[in-house]
């Protein structure tokens, strides 16, 4: 790179008399700072962190020196934005607070892997400094897409999640889903490199679809302009109530509270006199395992319930072969079950013990769970009884892409979580703009239910219908339209991916060659 000589690089010929932990040091500071562009700050200037990384990691000497850089920048990236986890630590305080440096610190280091080995295929296949940078775009993306699928996934702050920074700018989810949107995010820093570079045309040609989105984004919120699905004619919308209980963690599950609980969910399930078509509970949220509770609840709904009206609730459930789940149940108005979804993706160590058959795991109990949750089916669509179809996801499952049409397209998307883990952190802000983009993603309205908060609805353009703020009690109605769209990205899904990969790789190829050749004309003269 030796057509301009301005401060980042000045920056990183400096990092290069430096030792390898100073690097790496600048690196993580670097990536913690430039995580602060994610929700819930969304301070955007933070981006322009990625520029000195990708600078001085496109200008490295060897392999290991690649490796590191890009762990370290990631390792920051994820201590500071997943601090939060650790605060589940501290809710009923026991022996699991050792194991504060491996959720501080271990976790980070581990994720951080996925992008040291993108690191490594940049050193290896790009032969120039230029094409390094678009590689590092190319094989950061693929980094992310490994890490959301891998020992069971965790596809949580990704770079992609920086679309819904704006309105407009997240629309493009539409087309392109949030695996589509992480490379999208990162060869737009790489045009920033560029442009910073004096490469002017690389710069404007890498931008150019940031500036498209931003257009794309526009036309898709005018909903004059979107063709639109409503094959609900007669009953075009729902009315939907949040009950947000705000119960706190460490009182959830002790007996001298739980009375109180219950009382506190039917209490607020008829707090208005209109009449909801559906109330809807969070995850967990009556304090008794199914069905062992079954006379008791069905006594309270059948005299306390709305009549012509469901409820939705999380609860605990066991089987007929005393498996536990993590269950969303659906209920009439006289409290008799009419269906049920189990939760799929249980978060290890939270949910269950990895390896529980291992010596080393056999009698492990963290948080107070002696059993482990069972992973259940896909069940597909519960329906309510005005025959509209409901996809329930059940916590951290709303993160994951590509699930949501799994068994047949949906009507709504509804997801039920507990944040009381995390208290007021970034960890329930971050866990709702997530939720957020699977309705932009799909064209569908999606209605979120916890019970700490963040309770929400969208539609199916991602805009906000209502939220209840974290750490209140409070119950919101939310006529929630059944208007959808088919996107681009719901009927396209992977193909789309694979597409901008090939892209990528093709224009990381051309443009080796194009300035290997330059450099071969330049020292003909």
């Amino acid at each position: 790179m030796n057509k301009a000589d301005p401060k980042i690089t000045q920056l990183s010929k400096w990092l290069h008399q430096r030792g390898i932990f100073t690097q790496i040091g600048v690196m993580g500071l670097l990536g913690a700072f430039a995580s602060l562009s994610l929700p819930p700050l969304f301070l955007v200037p933070a981006v322009v962190a990625f520029i000195p990384f990708f600078i001085h990691a496109s200008s490295c000497k060897s392999t290991w020196q690649a490796i590191l850089l890009f762990w370290g920048f990631a390792f920051g990236w994820f201590t500071a934005s997943l601090y939060w986890i650790s605060a589940s630590l501290f809710v009923d305080i026991s022996w699991e607070v050792l194991i504060l440096p491996l959720s501080l610190f271990a976790l980070p280091a581990f994720l951080s892997v996925f992008w040291g080995l993108a690191g490594f295929l940049v050193y290896k296949l790009g032969r120039t400094a230029e094409a390094r940078l678009v590689y590092s775009a190319l094989f950061i993306g693929l980094a992310e897409l490994l890490r959301s699928v891998l020992f069971t996934g965790f596809p949580w702050n990704s770079p992609s999640h920086l679309i819904l920074t704006h309105d407009n700018l997240s629309q493009i989810a539409s087309l392109i889903g949030q695996n589509g949107s992480v490379f999208f995010v990162l060869i737009s820093i790489v045009g920033g490199c560029f442009l910073y570079l004096h490469f002017w045309k690389m710069g404007a040609l890498c931008l150019l679809p940031l500036l498209a989105s931003i257009v794309y984004g526009g036309w898709r919120l005018d909903s004059s302009s979107v063709p639109v699905n409503a094959e609900f004619v007669q009953n075009p919308e729902i009315l939907v109530r949040m009950v947000q209980p705000n119960v706190p963690q460490k009182e959830r599950w002790k007996s001298e509270f739980k009375n109180e609980q219950i009382d506190a969910l039917f209490a607020l399930s008829v707090l208005n006199k209109e009449l909801p078509s559906l109330i809807i509970w969070p995850e967990t949220a009556y304090p008794y395992i199914w069905p062992y509770s079954k006379a008791q609840f069905t006594s309270l709904a059948s005299s306390l319930l709305p009549k012509n009206t469901q409820l939705l609730s999380g609860m605990l459930r066991f089987d007929d072969e005393n498996k536990l789940y993590n269950s969303a149940l659906l209920f009439n108005a006289d409290g008799q079950l009419t269906g049920k979804i189990d939760k799929q993706k249980r978060v290890p160590f939270g949910e269950y013990i990895p390896f529980r058959n291992s010596f080393i795991f056999q009698n492990l109990s963290l948080f107070g769970n002696k059993i482990d949750i069972s992973a259940g089916p896909d069940s597909g669509l519960l329906s309510t009884k005005e025959n509209i179809k409901l996809r329930i996801f059940i916590c951290y499952e709303i993160i994951f892409p590509n699930l949501v049409s799994l068994q047949g397209r949906p009507d709504i998307i509804i997801n039920l979580t507990n944040d009381a883990w995390f208290g007021n952190t970034f960890g329930p802000y971050q866990h709702l703009s997530q939720a957020r983009l699977r309705a932009i993603e799909e064209g569908l309205p999606l209605v979120r239910v916890a019970n700490t908060g963040i309770s929400a609805a969208f539609n199916y353009q991602g805009l906000l219908l209502g939220k209840i703020n974290l750490m209140e009690q409070g119950v919101l109605d939310v006529l929630v339209s059944l208007q959808q769209q088919n996107t681009i990205y719901s009927q396209y899904r992977w193909k789309i991916t694979v597409s901008i990969i090939f892209t990528l790789i093709l224009c990381s190829i051309l443009l080796d060659v194009n300035f290997l050749t330059r450099q071969k004309t330049q020292n003909k003269y």
